[in-house]
């Protein structure tokens, strides 16, 4: 009896890891099929993107706020003017902040745009003494730096057109920028409303384990989310002060950039980091290891202060599985897909647990 209930055993943990292998073979099908297929659904894609990024973008700003609005609503304040006292302390203390900014932002990039002819005849130079000494190296190692220094040159030209080319994209982003407001509002006030639709929609059966699901999200998702945006926001002021510090120009322009780069996993610091080395490259080579310096003291504040302290281990994903949602993410959506992408990698990460903890407690009973 005891023979024949190991083997029932035995039989049964080998048909589940058959029905997973195959369930994995299958999915990589799909995705190989789905990768051939690019040239015809990444337009699609494209466009439905620039429609639902507005209100992607909306819901992840009410989804940031709404704990704050629960808050309020708990000390008695009606929802309304839960909403719009947030909404005015948010979205007026960040135009307010924005103003305050604004001439030091157009200061520093005015002088920024008009530097930047002797920065390209720094460079110029730099190139001519670079030639100068590829002409000394073996014909072997020259042919080969030579072709590689004459594709960059050909690429960097580039960069002013390219530039010019993004001004459909800015323009709708001020687009989005004059929307979003709006979007906000309505989806903080009516969040309820929305909840009962849901209701509506989801079949009741599965209502009890959606409700588990979005909690699941919500923990994991909502903290890793609010962690990230702190951080990011505590290394742009670090940034800033520090660039300041060792006066490098334009340290506002720079250390926000760095503080939005740093949503960016692992590679978020390194790319934050090479706008403001290349300014200090204009400068002088005291000014590029001060600014080094100054920006390893910011990242390590980061990696062994503010991460652990306020992040922790919040995505509970390892670092090979961030590095290719990483890599993921950018094929598909760029910069965009950068930010978004370990967020998504977290939510699937809890659909896996979700469904794997149900079907351990079909199993059980």
């Amino acid at each position: 009896m005891l023979i024949t209930t190991l083997r029932w055993e035995v039989r049964m943990t080998s048909r589940k890891w058959l029905l997973r292998s195959l369930f994995v073979l299958i999915l990589l099908a799909c995705l190989y099929f789905l990768y051939l297929l690019t040239p015809v659904w990444k337009p699609i894609l494209t466009s439905i993107g620039k429609i639902a990024l507005p209100f992607l973008l909306a819901g992840l700003f009410a989804y940031l706020l709404h704990p704050i609005i629960e808050f309020l609503q708990r000390q008695w304040f009606p929802r309304w003017l839960s909403v719009l006292l947030i909404y005015l302390l948010f979205f007026g203390g960040g135009a307010w902040a924005l103003i305050e900014m604004a001439p030091v932002l157009v200061r520093q990039s005015t002088a920024f745009m008009n530097e930047l002819p002797d920065w390209i005849k720094t460079f110029e130079d730099g190139w001519l003494s670079l030639h100068r000494q590829i002409d000394t190296l073996p014909p072997m190692i020259h042919d080969q730096v030579e072709e590689s220094v004459t594709e960059l040159e050909a690429n960097g030209g580039d960069i002013l057109d390219r530039i010019m080319e993004q001004w459909p994209a800015i323009l709708e982003g001020i687009v989005m920028l004059f929307l979003l407001p709006f979007l906000v509002f309505y989806l903080l006030k009516d969040l309820d409303a929305f909840e009962k639709a849901a209701t509506y929609v989801v079949p009741e059966r599965w209502q009890e384990n959606g409700k588990k699901f979005v909690q699941a999200v919500d923990h994991a998702l909502g903290f890793y989310i609010r962690g990230q945006i702190v951080v990011s926001l505590c290394v742009g002021a670090l940034s800033i002060t520090a660039l300041w510090i060792v006066q490098l120009p334009y340290p506002l322009i720079l250390g926000i950039f760095m503080g939005m780069t740093d949503l960016i996993p692992y590679v978020g610091p390194y790319i934050g980091a090479v706008p403001a080395v290349i300014v200090a490259l204009g400068v002088s080579w005291q000014t590029v290891l001060f600014t080094i310096i100054a920006i390893t003291v910011v990242q390590q504040l980061e990696s062994n202060v503010l991460s652990p302290y306020i992040m922790g281990k919040s995505a509970h994903l390892h670092p090979l599985l961030i590095l290719l949602a990483l890599l993921i993410g950018y094929e598909f959506a760029g910069f965009i897909g950068l930010l978004i992408a370990v967020p998504l990698f977290v939510v699937a990460g809890e659909v896996i647990r979700v469904f794997r903890k149900k079907e351990n407690e079909e199993e059980a009973t």
